[in-house]
C-alpha cells in the first residue's frame, strides 16, 4: 500500500513544528495528504462537581479552549504555507486523553508523525506517553528529533536489525519508504549468545529479501560487548546520516512501565535522526 495519508500530532511547539516539516517533506515526495491534529483535553472536573461550577465560568473555560485550538490551527496553516506545500492538507481537533485519542486516530492513517517524546505534543502540561501510544496505535510512528533541521532527503535509510519479531514488523511497516531509497544500511550487533527466536539461519539472507524489493543494502555489524547497542546504533547513524532509522520497539515485558527495553529507551531519548518505530 502506497503512502498517501499522513497524520501529524501538532500543538504548535518546537517539537511538533519539526514533525510537521518532516511530514511535509514526505507529503511532497509521496503525493500524500498531510493532516494536522491537536487533542483538546476535557475539563478536569468530575461529573458530580459540574453542577457547582457557575455557567459563566464554564463558558469562559470553553471559550479559552476554542481560542487555544484556533490559534494552533492558524499556526499549522501558516507553517504549511511557509514550507511551500502544494499538496492536500487537513486540520482536525479531537477531544479526549492525548495518548488514547492519538492512538485511535493513527489507525485511520498510514503513518503518525510526532515530535520527540521529551518535549512533543503536550496537552495542558501532560506529555504523550510513548509506550501507551505505540502499544495502542497499531500503525508505524515516525518520531522526529527536537533538533531536526529540514533538508532534502538523501534517499538513504538505516534499519536496526536483530532478527526479532519487532525488527521484522518494523521492516515490513517501513517497506514503502525503503523501496524509494537508493541505499539501506542494516545495523546489526554480533552477540556471543542468541535466543532460539533470534539465532542465525544460514539459509536465509535479509539482503536477498531486500534485493527482491529493489532495495540495495549494506550490512554493518558491530560488537555489542564494546559499547551499549543503542549508543552504537546512533554513532553509526551520525556517520551514515540517514533520512530515517527504522527499528522495532524492543521490550522486556508485555505491559507496564517495563515495556521499552534499554535500546529503545536510549534511542528515543538521544536520537538525532527521525526514527520509524513499530511494534
Amino acid at each position: 500500500m502506497a503512502i498517501k495519508d499522513l497524520l501529524v500530532a501538532y500543538d504548535g511547539n518546537e517539537a511538533s513544528q519539526h514533525a510537521l516539516e518532516f511530514a511535509v517533506q514526505m507529503g511532497s515526495k509521496y503525493g500524500a495528504t498531510v493532516t494536522g491534529m491537536t487533542v483538546s483535553k476535557p475539563e478536569p472536573f468530575e461529573s458530580h462537581l459540574q453542577r457547582w461550577i457557575p455557567d459563566n465560568v464554564k463558558e469562559s473555560m470553553m471559550t479559552a479552549r476554542r481560542e487555544s485550538t484556533k490559534s494552533i490551527e492558524s499556526k499549522f496553516l501558516e507553517q504549511v504555507k511557509a514550507l511551500g506545500f502544494s499538496g492536500e492538507k487537513q486540520w482536525l481537533v479531537e477531544e479526549g486523553q492525548p495518548d488514547l485519542t492519538l492512538a485511535r486516530s493513527a489507525r485511520f492513517y498510514d503513518i503518525l508523525v510526532i515530535g520527540q517524546f521529551l518535549t512533543a505534543f503536550q496537552t495542558e502540561h501532560r506529555s504523550v506517553d510513548p509506550q501507551e501510544l505505540l502499544q495502542r496505535a497499531g500503525k508505524p510512528i515516525i518520531i522526529v528529533p527536537k533538533g531536526y533541521q529540514a533538508r532534502p532527503f538523501r534517499e538513504v535509510a538505516a534499519v536496526a536489525w536483530d532478527g526479532s519479531r519487532h525488527a521484522a514488523r518494523a521492516l515490513t511497516d517501513a517497506m514503502q519508504i525503503l523501496e524509494t531509497k537508493k541505499k539501506l544500511y542494516i545495523l546489526t550487533a554480533k552477540a556471543e549468545k542468541q535466543s532460539r527466536d533470534m539465532g542465525d539461519l544460514p539459509g536465509l539472507d535479509l539482503q536477498v529479501h531486500l534485493k527482491r524489493h529493489g532495495v540495495e543494502s549494506e550490512l554493518v555489524t558491530f560488537d555489542s560487548s564494546v559499547h551499549e547497542v543503542g549508543h552504537t546504533i546512533l554513532e553509526h547513524c551520525k556517520e551514515i546520516d540517514p533520512d530515517v532509522l527504522v527499528m522495532g520497539a524492543y521490550g522486556r515485558a508485555k505491559f507496564g512501565s517495563q515495556f521499552f527495553g534499554g535500546v529503545t529507551r536510549y534511542i528515543l531519548q538521544n536520537h538525532t535522526v527521525p526514527v520509524l518505530l513499530s511494534h
